[in-house]
C-alpha cells in the first residue's frame, strides 16, 4: 500500500513534534539525575556536619575528630583517599588518613624495606620533615590547591588532588587532603570540598583551643597540689636552737620552686642548717629539690660533717639528675651554744658573715663543685670544709642567686655589691631583721618587673 503525500506530511510532522518531546524527556531525566545527585551531595555534606558537631558536642578526643574529618570529606568529594596532616613548625604529623589514601608523603627506604604493614604503620604514626615536601606547598596557599594529572608533580597513584590549610585565629594548625586515583573531580566538587574544610578547620581549631584549655587547668590544678606538698617539705617554723636566732624564707618564681632550705636536729648536741637551688624551675626542678632534701637529711644524721654528708648525697641523685642540670648546695653544722659552725660549699653562692665587732661583711669561699656534675671522685677532691666561730651579735647569710640576681625595669641587676652593703646595714637588726627587710628592699628595687628567679634566704644570729 502506498502512502499518500498527506500520510508522509502527517508522519512528518509527528516526527518533528515527537523528536523535541524525546530531548525534552532526555533532559528532564537528565535533570532528575543531576537533581538526584545533588540531593545525595547535600545528605552527604549534612551528615558530615552532623556527625561533626556530634563529636564537638560530646566533646570526644581529638583522635576521633580527625577520623570524623577526613572519613567524611572522603565520603562527601567521593574520594578515593583523604587525609589530614598537624602542621608543626618544622614537621607533619599525621591527624588520620583513610585506608584507600596513596602514600603522600616521602616514606624512608628503611620502611619501605620492611614491608607493607610497615609503610602502613609508619604513615599512620611516623612525623616527616615539611621542608621538600609535595604537601607543604598546601599549607601556604590560603585558598587551597587543585591540581589534576599534568598540573603538578603528582604522587604515585593520584590523578586528581585537592589540599586546604586549615587555621585557627590566623595561624595554620593542619591541612586537609583528598584525592582520586583515576577519575577527575568537578567544580562542583571542589566548591563543596572548600566548604566542608572551612567547617573543619572552625570545629576543630576551637576543639583544638577547648583541650588546651582544660590542659591547662589541669596542669594548673597539678602544680596547686605540688605546690602544697611542696610547702610540707620546707620548714614550718623556725628552730629554736641554744645560743643561735635562726630564720630563713622563700619566695618561688613560679608555683614550685627549685630552691629550698631546711634544718636538721643531728646528735651530739650539733644543727644542720642546708640550702639548696637546683638550676631550672618549675615542677623538674622542685622534683629534684624534694629528692635532695630527703636524701641529705638521711646522710645528715650519719655523716661527720657537712662535707661528707654533701658527698653521700652527691653520689646518690648523680644518676637522677639530668645531664641539663645541676644543684648548687650550702651547708652548715652547728655546734649547740659554742657558736662553732662548720662550712661546706657545693658550688653555692658564698655565705656572707657579719661582724658585729667590725660592722664588716666577708664572703666564706670554700671550695667546691655544684651537686650533680661528677659522680664522685672530682667532687670529693675539691671540696672542702671551713670552720668558723660566731661571737654574739654575728650574722650568717645564706642565699640563692636569685636574689644578687633580681633586675629591676632597667635590667639592672641587685648585684652582690649592693647585697652586701644592705646586709651590712640590716644585719644589726639580727637574723629576723635580714629575712623580714631585705626581701622588701628586693621588691621595691625590682618595681614593676616580675620575680624571674626563686628567692630563699636563711640568717643565723649568735645570740
Amino acid at each position: 500500500m502506498t502512502m499518500t503525500s498527506l500520510e508522509w506530511g502527517l508522519l512528518v510532522g509527528l516526527a518533528v513534534l515527537l523528536i523535541p518531546i524525546l530531548v525534552l524527556r532526555h533532559r528532564l531525566r537528565a535533570r532528575e539525575e543531576e537533581l538526584e545527585a545533588f540531593g545525595a551531595e547535600e545528605n552527604r555534606m549534612f551528615d558530615f556536619l552532623h556527625h561533626l558537631g556530634e563529636s564537638i558536642a560530646q566533646e570526644r578526643s581529638l583522635a576521633h575528630l580527625y577520623r570524623t574529618i577526613v572519613n567524611g570529606i572522603e565520603e562527601v568529594v567521593a574520594a578515593d583517599g583523604a587525609v589530614l596532616y598537624l602542621v608543626h613548625e618544622e614537621q607533619f604529623a599525621p591527624g588520620h588518613l583513610t585506608d584507600s589514601c596513596p602514600p603522600l608523603i616521602t616514606v624512608p627506604a628503611k620502611v619501605r624495606a620492611e614491608g607493607e604493614e610497615a609503610v602502613t604503620k609508619w604513615l599512620r604514626l611516623g612525623r616527616v620533615d615539611r621542608k621538600g615536601e609535595f604537601l607543604d606547598q598546601v599549607v601556604a596557599h590560603e585558598a587551597g590547591i587543585r591540581w589534576g594529572a599534568g598540573e603538578a608533580a603528582l604522587p604515585a597513584g593520584v590523578s586528581d588532588f585537592f589540599g586546604v590549610p586549615l587555621a585557627h585565629a590566623g595561624k595554620v594548625f593542619a591541612i586537609l587532603v583528598a584525592v582520586r586515583a583515576t577519575e577527575k573531580f568537578s567544580n562542583n566538587d571542589w566548591d563543596v570540598f572548600r566548604s566542608a574544610a572551612e567547617q573543619s578547620a572552625f570545629g576543630l581549631g576551637n576543639a583544638l583551643l577547648h583541650k588546651e584549655v582544660q590542659e591547662k587547668r589541669r596542669l594548673d590544678d597539678e602544680l596547686r597540689t605540688a605546690q602544697e606538698v611542696q610547702k610540707v617539705l620546707l620548714p614550718d617554723g623556725n628552730p629554736d636552737w641554744p645560743g643561735y636566732r635562726v630564720r630563713g624564707v622563700n619566695f618561688a618564681a613560679r608555683l614550685i620552686s627549685g630552691d629550698y632550705f631546711d634544718f636538721v636536729d643531728l646528735p651530739g648536741n650539733r644543727h644542720g642548717v642546708v640550702i639548696a637551688d637546683v638550676s631550672g624551675k618549675g615542677v623538674a626542678a622542685g622534683l629534684v629539690m624534694a629528692s635532695c632534701r630527703s636524701a641529705l637529711r638521711a646522710h645528715a644524721v650519719v655523716s661527720d660533717g657537712p662535707a661528707a654528708a654533701l658527698s653521700a648525697l652527691n653520689r646518690q641523685i648523680f644518676s637522677d639528675v639530668r645531664e641539663d642540670m645541676f644543684v648548687s648546695s650550702a651547708y652548715a653544722v652547728l655546734e649547740n651554744g659554742s657558736g662553732k659552725v662548720t662550712l661546706a660549699r657545693a658550688g653555692h653562692d658564698a655565705p656572707l658573715l657579719y661582724r658585729k665587732s667590725t660592722g664588716e661583711v666577708e664572703r666564706l669561699k670554700p671550695g667546691g663543685l655544684a651537686l650533680g656534675i661528677d659522680r664522685g671522685a672530682v667532687f670529693e677532691r675539691v671540696l672542702k670544709e671551713m670552720e668558723i666561730e660566731l661571737a654574739s651579735g654575728d650574722v650568717l647569710l645564706f642565699y640563692t642567686d636569685g636574689v644578687n640576681e633580681a633586675e629591676n625595669a632597667k635590667g639592672q641587676e641587685f648585684g652582690k655589691d649592693r647585697l652586701i652593703k644592705r646586709f651590712a646595714a640590716l644585719a644589726s637588726e639580727g637574723a629576723e631583721g635580714v629575712v623580714e627587710q631585705l626581701p622588701e628592699e628586693l621588691r621595691k628595687f625590682a618595681g614593676s618587673r616580675d620575680q624571674f628567679d626563686d628567692i630563699t634566704l636563711v640568717a643565723i644570729e649568735r645570740v
